[in-house]
């Protein structure tokens, strides 16, 4: 990027900068007159100068255009005016300078506008270069930035630098133009007073500007301090469970709490400057009246100077200090905006850059050739070898093996054959073409990586597994209609230098993924989850994913029929005793209190178990049939007993899970409760707040589960009364945020697991999920349901880096990126996967066949699982062994210097 800032703005706002000038300088006439108008008021209209010598009328509004005399001088009279009266002349004059001050005015707000939204496009076209900068820096570079000190530098950091943007030409030539304008009135009317003017003007533009040195100085350590500082917390908050484990959180607030302190000692110094410069700024302002009055006066008294005169010089002087303040300000602010400019970007011009795309089109590589290794090799920061001279030759396709410890070197290798660092030295050669020469389009068009850091985005499955096809730019022609919203959006993204394509628009590389359409697309994706024996992980995710009222409506009727398909199944297998179901009429022992009170699936956190007590409908229902004392009865058993079987017991013991009461329920809170209870005086109300956790205690009770004998029929009878009642009476504003049981209609809210089965799996009951998920899997396949709960898998959402995935499904996610996009070269870390996996000889077998015509690149710690694989690199440490399992053709191909019969090793060497 252009390192200079004023040639960046200039370069890239030119016509509207040139626009705004120009504006500026049809400003100045009439901003001349706005001084001019008071001295005739004062001397013509008021002391009656337009009317000496008997006269009883003058011209008002008469403009004349008068040629300077290098011209020959002559006059043109464009409007002879209006013969008016003394009165007359004073309001036309008044009205005249009203007129002026809403004329300027416009001017003003005009030039503002204009300047604001030139400063907003060019703050949005520098982030999107910043950010565009960013995406061209070698793949090693970008992981050594420190993500939160790049956010801070792109969102807060260059935010004064576009403030500034707007006013970088236009302000000082606006607010140079009413400052001349006013000092050249001043020296008009008087050479004397436009000359202490000019002093007193002189004397703030060189002072201020020496003083304020110190200010930027500051100016920049404080923004030093801050980025360090963002940068330190963003290194603490991804070590948080780490620090919290290790205790070490007092040691780093005292870290950050030192740094906050050397920021406020900055902010402090700073602060006393700038406010020290601003009083010496505003009395050397202020001093300038005080001559005005005194010279001023004695030259009126003293018949050199008129009474109109000296009222405009004053009113002219009024409006020459603020735009001398803003100059010296705008040069404050130029200088320190100058020197962020050039700290970020300083940052962001790194040394070596990528070419993002091809100008063509991406060329694939012929169905043949080669892939060949010159004396690669790479060192660390500290000059340690991480990988030590390798050359290999290796024919395309064909699959190569490339065994040795896990995070060591084979990582290393193959982030340099997927192009995931670009520091090393020696060449990576594809069919002829350097690898490190190839743009950023072509290359991740080529290759598919998968490596040993997996780099989950927040979104579905299906939005991470589609994500390397999301590379195809949609046309910028309109297919339909075009709203007034989405052509300002392209509008402005023009102006301001951004990317015109829409977000939202179809991004998807059908043809690069070798599919037709959507559908076709939906099939690849299951193919490859099936080549990795995930197809059935995504199945289970499908059956714990929510049904919502976006489903379609054909959908929801197959699972009512799916639902009662689990009913029969269930009847015919004699495993109905396996789930109770839900009915309306009786209690269900396997649910929770709270769910046969509330009987529906929760839609949102208004009617949660902790707070319900606190719910004003809920709490009148309780209240209503007398359930609030007999759950805070059975909170506080729960609490006294759970307290007790838990003395002594470690942390992670299985009592633990097996009295879990919700996720208010945690043990510290739970032994203050039992305290209180024992301390509790029967004859005085209990604190509101440990009600409502005793409340929310008892609500999430199963006696089947926690077997404490707590819960009678009559106390069921009650709570099936109160179930009536609050459905009966549900206000209208409660409607969505419960979708009660009913055995006809989807539950929306709910699981799809607990749609199925309407009911809940008994406890106690040995392999009781596992064989209700059978039945539940063989209904959904009779149902014709298996793409739907397919589709609500694939759906799921997936959370930063992937934490709401199970580890399979995980470690599965990069390798269906890799293949899904049908890529020339496949370069896949598959070794932690196959540890997952119950049958990794099958997973690769298959991964093989679905790569038969690619150049499959495997990295493998267990040596075991290969079988059939010609050509092996084999590391013990930073050095390399290359086998093949036989000679011939392979071994010419593969040794590039020396070769064995059967097996062929060379010690890897440039």
């Amino acid at each position: 990027m252009e390192t200079n800032l004023f040639r960046y703005v200039w370069e890239k706002s030119r016509g509207e900068q040139i626009i705004v000038l120009l504006i500026i300088l049809a400003s100045i006439p009439f901003y001349w007159a706005s001084f001019d108008v008071p001295k005739r008021i004062v001397n013509d209209a008021i002391q009656g100068g337009a009317f000496k010598d008997g006269k009883t009328s003058a011209t008002l509004l008469d403009f004349t255009l008068h040629l300077p005399s290098f011209l020959g001088g002559a006059s043109f009279k464009l409007f002879e005016g209006f013969q008016v009266g003394q009165l007359g002349l004073l309001l036309g004059l008044s009205g005249y300078f009203l007129f002026l001050v809403l004329v300027n005015g416009a001017f003003k707000y005009v030039i503002n506008v204009r300047k604001g939204i030139l400063g907003e496009r060019m703050l949005r076209r520098m982030r999107y270069d910043l950010f565009s900068q960013l995406m061209r820096f070698r793949p090693e570079d970008i992981r050594a930035v420190k993500p939160a000190e790049v956010a801070s530098m792109i969102k807060d950091e260059v935010e004064p630098i576009g403030g500034f943007v707007g006013d970088a030409f236009i302000q000082p030539v606006f607010l140079l133009s009413q400052a001349l304008t006013a000092l050249v009135f001043i020296m008009a009317q008087s050479v004397w007073l436009g000359s202490i003017a000019l002093l007193i003007v002189l004397a703030q533009a060189i002072i201020i500007p020496i003083l304020r040195r110190e200010q930027l100085r500051l100016g920049r350590e404080r923004q030093i301090a801050s980025r360090q500082l963002a940068g330190r917390i963003g290194e603490i908050v991804d070590a948080g469970p780490t620090i919290q484990g290790h205790g070490a959180t007092t040691y780093v607030q005292s870290d950050i709490a030192g740094r906050l302190g050397r920021l406020f000692d900055i902010r402090y110094a700073l602060y006393k400057r700038k406010f020290a410069v601003k009083f010496l700024n505003n009395l050397l302002a202020q001093i300038t009246p005080f001559f005005f009055y005194a010279i001023g006066g004695f030259f009126a008294l003293q018949g050199r100077l008129d009474i109109g005169q000296l009222v405009a010089v004053i009113a002219a002087y009024r409006d020459l200090p603020p735009p001398i303040k803003e100059l010296i300000d705008w040069d404050q602010q130029r200088n320190d905006v100058t020197i962020k400019y050039e700290q970020v970007i300083t940052q962001f011009n790194a040394d070596e850059t990528m070419e993002l795309d091809e100008a063509d089109g991406v060329a694939r590589l012929p169905e043949t050739g080669e892939i060949r290794l010159d004396g690669v090799q790479m060192l660390d920061n500290r000059g340690q070898p991480l990988l030590t001279p390798l050359s290999v030759r290796i024919p395309r396709p064909g699959t190569v093996a490339v065994i040795g410890p896990h995070g060591g070197t084979i990582d290393v290798l193959g982030r340099i054959l997927g192009r995931q660092t670009m520091s090393y030295s020696g060449r990576v050669i594809i069919d002829g073409v350097p690898l490190s020469r190839m743009s950023v389009e072509r290359a991740s068009h080529l290759i598919g990586y998968a490596g040993s850091e997996t780099e989950i985005i927040a979104g579905t499955i299906r939005d991470n597994i589609l994500l390397p096809l999301k590379r195809r730019r949609p046309s910028l022609k309109p297919t339909g209609k075009v709203t007034a919203i989405e052509h300002r959006r392209f509008v402005e993204a023009i102006r301001s230098g951004n990317t015109p394509l829409s977000f939202e628009a179809d991004w998807t590389d059908y043809e690069g993924a070798g599919v037709a359409d959507e559908t076709e697309l939906a099939a690849r994706v299951r193919v490859v989850l099936d080549v990795l024996g995930c197809a059935e992980d995504v199945y289970e995710l499908g059956l714990d994913g929510k049904v919502t009222a976006s489903l379609r409506s054909e959908a929801k009727a197959q699972i009512v029929e799916a639902r009662r398909a689990v009913a029969d199944e269930l009847g015919r297998s004699k495993l109905a005793g396996l789930i109770t179901p839900f009915d309306t009429e009786s209690y269900n022992a396997n649910a929770t209190i709270a769910e046969n009170l509330i009987f529906g699936a929760r839609m949102g956190p208004r009617f949660a178990n902790e707070t319900l007590l606190f719910e004003p409908y809920a709490h009148a229902i309780l209240k209503a049939e007398s359930l609030i004392e007999p759950l805070v009865d059975v909170g506080s058993r729960i609490a006294a007993t759970v307290v007790e079987i838990f003395a002594g017991l470690p942390q992670g013991h299985a009592l633990f899970e097996r009295y879990s009461f919700g996720a208010g329920a945690d043990m510290d809170r739970l032994g203050e409760l039992a305290v209180l209870l024992n301390k509790h005086d029967m004859r005085m109300p209990l604190d509101a707040v440990a009600e409502r956790d005793l409340v929310a205690l008892a609500l999430g009770y199963i006696e089947p589960k926690h077997r404490l004998n707590l819960l009678d029929e009559r106390l069921q009878r009650r709570i099936l009364r109160a179930r009536q009642s609050f459905k009966a009476h549900l206000p209208a504003d409660a409607a969505e945020d419960v979708h009660f049981y009913d055995p006809e209609k989807v539950m929306l809210g709910a699981s799809l697991r607990d749609n199925l089965m309407f009911g809940r799996v008994g406890h106690g009951i040995a392999d009781a999920g596992k064989k209700v998920a059978q039945i539940v899997r063989k209904a959904l396949a009779r149902a014709g349901l298996d793409g739907e709960l397919y589709r609500i898998g694939l759906n799921t959402d997936c959370g930063i880096r992937g934490r709401f995935l199970p580890a399979r499904l995980k470690l599965a996610v990069p390798l269906a990126q890799a293949l899904i996009k049908a890529p020339q070269i496949a370069v896949l870390d598959v070794g932690s996967f196959l540890a997952t996996s119950s049958q990794p000889d099958e997973v690769l077998d298959r991964l093989r066949e679905h790569c038969a015509g690619m150049t499959l690149v495997l990295l493998v710690g267990d040596a075991t699982l290969l079988h059939g694989i010609p050509l092996r690199i084999v590391f013990n440490g930073p050095s390399g062994t290359i086998e093949s399992e036989d000679d011939g053709d392979a071994g010419d191909a593969i040794a590039p210097s020396r070769r064995r019969s059967g097996v062929e090793q060379m010690e890897a060497r440039p």
